[in-house]
């Protein structure tokens, strides 16, 4: 949909003439800051779930990886079953990844089988399954290495009308000590947007029932991408007309000082919304700027890494997972290898960096704290001269090669006026970058083993 030239724009700043195409590119939401809470620390995160969980009077929507299987998992269930018991307008739904929430024996689908059997008319449980592994090939790959195909890798998490966007999945290990980001919106109309989005998804994945697993059947692949790209595409053009009518006419959007563009990725079906809005972000900020990026897993795409090395006239922080820090550190079999193949393609971008002598402009950090993994990711961007960020992304997406090829991702983008958000952007990336360390030299220095750069090259869109 193309810009109306008859619209007024509603970014208050000069500072954001350089992305006012973004109204074309997503629904905007406009809200005060004072809606915005940014949460820094994982126990937090949690704490705000249960709070939230356990308040909800209309609506409980969940989209993560899987839900895990540990006490603090199931505290927060036991919240939410004690709510659903109390309340019987109360609607619980839940989208996972199929592969991953139906693995081992105790699973994702085991821990919610009583909400399905005993409030079927108020819980749901939708199982996404990418539709590479349709039909025989999800048994005929072993388990685990079947994720490597596609997933479900949206996290969100809606309670009425409360919206935390985050990368973190619904599991003990996100509740702890891994370092993930977490901002709640509080707006009816987005927490509206994101859940059904969440529909829509769960209308193209299996479902949970008394009777066990079941699953909606196409007589090909190809049918099955239409029509899910088909409703997508249908979604964001309804919900972004709706937002540029209701922003032309509203008397109250002068009001507002944060503006919310909700983007998704998938890949697998043609839509890589958050892919064209991250790399024309990156590309038409003015010189002087500072972007700093953050990545659990280091593994940008080829579109990414030339639009940050050729295009962008920012100065760039890449922050990622030390080898320490990396959840897949100590894993059984080749998944033990992923920290060094982190490790070498973050080598091998760094190469870049020097060919195209760009290493004035752009530096490397890795976060290593003890005891902690890093998961965090997205963007924050800094007007030239300013020492505070005035936009950000936050999300599921990696900035690589699964999130823009191969998994479901939901992101959003907001730009903001207000100072106090501002400052609290800042001070959420500060405290990212408190346990940050400069690392280019050493990624040369560190060893990796053989196979794993004989491998990493075939394998590099799988993670």
């Amino acid at each position: 949909m193309l810009f109306p030239g008859n619209m007024p724009l509603r970014f208050k700043s000069l500072e954001f003439n350089c992305f006012n195409w973004i109204y074309s590119a997503a629904p905007c939401f406009p809200v005060n800051a004072s809606k915005v809470n940014i949460i820094n620390d994982p126990k937090n995160f949690y704490d705000t779930l249960c709070e939230r969980f356990q308040k909800a009077n209309q609506r409980i929507s969940v989209a993560s990886l899987y839900l895990g299987t540990g006490h603090m998992e199931k505290k927060l269930l036991e919240i939410t079953k004690r709510n659903l018991n109390d309340n019987k307008c109360l609607n619980f739904k839940v989208l996972l990844d199929y592969q991953r929430g139906t693995r081992g024996e105790v699973n994702s689908v085991t821990l919610l089988r009583d909400f399905v059997n005993d409030a079927p008319k108020q819980c749901s449980v939708s199982l996404y399954q990418t539709p590479r592994l349709h039909g025989s090939w999800s048994k005929a790959l072993p388990s685990r290495y079947n994720e490597l195909v596609g997933l479900q890798h949206m996290k969100l998490y809606i309670a009425d009308d409360s919206v935390m966007l985050s990368g973190a999945n619904y599991s003990n290990d996100y509740f702890q000590q891994r370092q993930d980001r977490y901002i709640e919106i509080q707006d009816a109309e987005l927490a509206n947007f994101y859940s059904e989005l969440i529909d829509e998804v769960s209308n193209f994945s299996k479902h949970c029932t008394k009777n066990g697993i079941i699953e909606r059947r196409y007589s090909s692949r190809e049918i099955f991408n239409k029509e899910m790209k088909t409703k997508i595409d249908a979604f964001m053009a309804r919900w972004q007309e709706r937002q540029l009518s209701k922003l032309s006419t509203s008397e109250n959007s002068d009001a507002k000082d944060t503006w919310i563009f909700p983007l998704i990725q998938m890949g697998e079906f043609g839509i890589t919304q958050d892919e064209q809005v991250t790399t024309k972000i990156l590309a038409s900020v003015p010189e002087g700027s500072i972007i700093r990026l953050a990545t659990g897993y280091f593994n940008l795409t080829d579109e990414y890494a030339k639009t940050l090395l050729k295009d962008c006239k920012a100065n760039i922080s890449l922050l990622m997972a030390h080898p320490n820090a990396n959840g897949f550190l100590g894993a059984s079999g080749p998944a033990g290898g992923i920290p060094h193949a982190y490790s070498l393609i973050a080598r091998k971008f760094w190469q870049r960096v020097v060919n195209y002598r760009q290493i004035n402009r752009v530096e490397m950090l890795e976060y290593e704290r003890p005891g902690w993994t890093f998961h965090a990711k997205g963007l924050w961007y800094y007007p030239p001269g300013c020492g505070v960020p005035w936009a950000t992304i936050v999300g599921s997406a990696n900035l690589g090669e699964r999130s823009v090829r191969r998994d479901l991702e939901a992101q959003a983008a907001i730009f903001t006026v207000s100072p106090e958000l501002q400052l609290k952007l800042h001070q959420e990336s500060e405290q990212l970058h408190q346990y940050a360390s400069e690392c280019s030299g050493e990624l040369q220095n560190r060893e990796t083993p053989l196979w794993v750069r004989a491998t990493v090259g075939l394998f590099r869109t799988y993670f």
